[in-house]
Protein backbone atom coordinates (compact mmCIF):
# COMPACT_ATOMS: atom_id res chain seq x y z
CA UNK A 1 0.00 0.00 0.00
CA UNK A 2 2.76 2.36 1.01
CA UNK A 3 4.52 1.88 -2.46
CA UNK A 4 1.34 2.98 -4.36
CA UNK A 5 0.84 5.81 -2.54
CA UNK A 6 5.05 6.61 -2.62
CA UNK A 7 4.27 6.26 -6.54
CA UNK A 8 1.10 8.65 -6.81
CA UNK A 9 2.33 11.13 -4.74
CA UNK A 10 6.08 10.89 -6.93
CA UNK A 11 3.98 11.17 -10.04
CA UNK A 12 1.99 14.32 -9.02
CA UNK A 13 5.55 16.06 -7.80
CA UNK A 14 6.95 15.29 -10.89
CA UNK A 15 4.12 15.86 -13.13
CA UNK A 16 4.05 19.61 -11.31
CA UNK A 17 7.94 19.92 -11.92
CA UNK A 18 7.61 19.00 -15.42
CA UNK A 19 4.84 21.15 -16.00
CA UNK A 20 6.25 24.44 -14.61
CA UNK A 21 9.37 23.44 -16.42
CA UNK A 22 7.53 23.45 -19.49
CA UNK A 23 5.51 26.37 -18.93
CA UNK A 24 8.81 28.35 -18.17
CA UNK A 25 9.11 28.68 -14.55
CA UNK A 26 12.61 27.48 -13.90
CA UNK A 27 13.86 29.34 -17.15
CA UNK A 28 15.17 32.86 -17.67
CA UNK A 29 13.62 35.42 -15.61
CA UNK A 30 11.97 37.01 -18.65
CA UNK A 31 10.58 33.53 -19.30
CA UNK A 32 8.61 33.39 -15.49
CA UNK A 33 7.72 37.01 -15.87
CA UNK A 34 5.55 35.86 -19.08
CA UNK A 35 4.51 33.54 -17.16
CA UNK A 36 3.10 35.60 -14.57
CA UNK A 37 1.64 37.65 -16.87
CA UNK A 38 -0.30 34.58 -18.29
CA UNK A 39 -1.24 33.71 -14.45
CA UNK A 40 -2.41 37.03 -13.76
CA UNK A 41 -4.20 37.46 -16.36
CA UNK A 42 -6.21 34.55 -16.39
CA UNK A 43 -6.65 34.23 -12.63
CA UNK A 44 -7.25 38.03 -11.13
CA UNK A 45 -10.89 38.57 -13.01
CA UNK A 46 -11.87 35.31 -11.18
CA UNK A 47 -11.09 36.44 -7.94
CA UNK A 48 -12.01 39.87 -8.28
CA UNK A 49 -15.52 38.18 -9.55
CA UNK A 50 -15.45 35.87 -6.36
CA UNK A 51 -14.87 37.55 -3.48
CA UNK A 52 -17.18 39.19 -1.36
CA UNK A 53 -17.30 43.14 -1.82
CA UNK A 54 -16.70 43.26 2.21
CA UNK A 55 -13.50 41.12 1.69
CA UNK A 56 -12.02 42.94 -1.18
CA UNK A 57 -11.62 46.18 1.19
CA UNK A 58 -9.30 43.86 3.45
CA UNK A 59 -7.32 41.38 0.69
CA UNK A 60 -4.50 43.33 -0.99
CA UNK A 61 -4.03 43.75 -4.67
CA UNK A 62 -1.87 41.40 -6.68
CA UNK A 63 1.74 42.33 -6.82
CA UNK A 64 2.42 43.30 -10.67
CA UNK A 65 5.00 41.72 -12.69
CA UNK A 66 7.09 44.66 -12.78
CA UNK A 67 7.33 44.73 -8.93
CA UNK A 68 7.64 40.78 -8.81
CA UNK A 69 10.33 40.45 -11.59
CA UNK A 70 12.19 43.38 -9.23
CA UNK A 71 11.83 41.55 -6.38
CA UNK A 72 13.47 38.78 -7.73
CA UNK A 73 16.20 40.79 -9.25
CA UNK A 74 16.88 42.17 -6.36
CA UNK A 75 16.71 39.03 -4.28
CA UNK A 76 18.82 37.28 -6.91
CA UNK A 77 21.58 40.12 -6.76
CA UNK A 78 21.62 40.26 -2.79
CA UNK A 79 22.01 36.39 -2.93
CA UNK A 80 25.09 36.48 -5.38
CA UNK A 81 26.89 39.56 -3.54
CA UNK A 82 26.19 37.49 -0.16
CA UNK A 83 27.91 34.58 -1.18
CA UNK A 84 30.84 36.42 -2.99
CA UNK A 85 31.14 37.83 -0.12
CA UNK A 86 31.03 34.52 2.17
CA UNK A 87 34.17 33.33 -0.51
CA UNK A 88 36.02 36.19 0.16
CA UNK A 89 36.04 36.00 3.88
CA UNK A 90 36.64 31.84 3.47
CA UNK A 91 39.96 32.29 4.96
CA UNK A 92 39.17 33.82 7.58
CA UNK A 93 36.45 31.60 8.63
CA UNK A 94 38.21 28.73 8.39
CA UNK A 95 41.44 29.84 10.05
CA UNK A 96 39.16 31.48 13.23
CA UNK A 97 37.11 28.20 13.31
CA UNK A 98 40.15 25.76 12.73
CA UNK A 99 41.77 28.24 15.78
CA UNK A 100 38.25 27.64 17.95
CA UNK A 101 38.02 23.53 17.08
CA UNK A 102 41.87 23.55 18.35
CA UNK A 103 41.33 25.57 21.58
CA UNK A 104 38.46 23.38 22.27
CA UNK A 105 39.72 20.05 21.56
CA UNK A 106 43.09 21.30 23.57
CA UNK A 107 40.91 22.27 26.55
CA UNK A 108 39.09 18.76 26.13
CA UNK A 109 42.82 17.01 26.40
CA UNK A 110 43.93 19.17 29.46
CA UNK A 111 40.77 18.26 31.00
CA UNK A 112 41.55 14.50 30.67
CA UNK A 113 45.00 14.58 31.93
CA UNK A 114 43.86 15.95 34.83
CA UNK A 115 41.32 13.65 35.30
CA UNK A 116 44.00 10.51 35.05
CA UNK A 117 46.47 12.20 37.23
CA UNK A 118 43.81 12.58 40.08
Amino acid sequence: MSLIRFTIKSSIVGGIVYYTYEEGLWSKPEETAKLYKKVYANVAPYIKENVPKEVTEELAQLPSVTHVSTFVKTSWNKGVMNTMKFICNLPTHTVNGATSLYGTVEKYVKELNQEKQN
